[in-house]
């Protein structure tokens, strides 16, 4: 009898989220929505026992996470900017391939601040590049000190 193989799926995408120095890689697959993609971050994290990246303490609710993809894929270092398919429309679900997301793809991450933004926690600067996102690209730069 031939061993079992094991039963990975070969759509699945694996997703790079970025906060700060920390990168959550997660498998996930192209029907799965950005809500449980969320939700998913949350219990890796949790299971961490991570309590707070940067300082911004982890939200109890997948809810008050926020996705952003880069202003230039070819440069992570142009900055973030919200994704667009994690804006609510009429409390639909995007998924993962709705959402244009690819195996590799670099995504940001944030916590809702429990005591709300003005404008709902989507300040943008006059470039529409969003200052709010705390993402620290690794350099591979010798320190000379």
């Amino acid at each position: 009898m031939p061993p079992k193989q094991s039963k990975t799926d070969s759509r699945a995408v694996t997703i790079l989220l970025k906060k700060h120095k920390t990168t959550v890689l997660l498998m996930l697959q192209p029907h799965e929505s950005l809500d449980f993609t969320k939700e998913r971050l949350l219990d890796a994290l949790n299971s961490r026992d991570i309590k707070d990246i940067n300082g911004d303490v982890l939200p109890g609710d997948s809810c008050n996470i926020e996705f952003g993809e880069p202003v230039d894929r070819a440069d992570l270092e142009k900055g973030w900017k919200r994704l667009q398919a994690d804006v609510k429309l009429q409390n639909e679900s995007v998924t993962i391939m709705e959402a244009g997301l690819q195996n590799g793809h670099s995504i940001a991450f944030r916590f809702h601040k429990s005591s709300g933004d003005q404008n709902g926690g989507l300040e943008m600067d006059l470039d529409g590049e969003d200052p709010g996102w705390d993402v620290v690209m690794p350099t591979y730069e010798d320190d000379q000190a």
